[in-house]
């Protein structure tokens, strides 16, 4: 399994606890997370960011103003294996 498939797993994990939604463990990669997709909504979102934060060491927020790592849970992964391969200094934190 690669690193972005292991983020995704954890993601689907994170979803269905944000969610309270069990259906979300079995979501392809593909799946957009807002709207029709997942179905996050502001609340769910600052939630699944937190636990980004907290479980990966990337804060989603600060690194992408415009979220479009947020349109699937492929990006999302995708985003997260970038960001928790560099060291903190080469993502301007610190």
């Amino acid at each position: 399994m690669t690193r972005v498939a292991e983020i995704a797993d954890q993601l689907r994990q994170i979803l269905a606890e944000v969610t309270g939604n069990a259906a979300v463990l079995s979501v392809s990669a593909q799946t957009p997370l807002l709207r029709d997709g997942v179905g996050l909504d502001s609340l769910g979102g600052t939630m699944l960011l937190s636990q980004v934060r907290s479980r990966f060491g990337v804060d989603v927020a600060g690194e992408d103003l415009n979220f479009d790592c947020l349109a699937t849970l492929g990006t999302l992964a995708e985003f997260i294996a970038a960001r928790a391969a560099e060291p903190a200094a080469d993502r301007g934190g610190g």
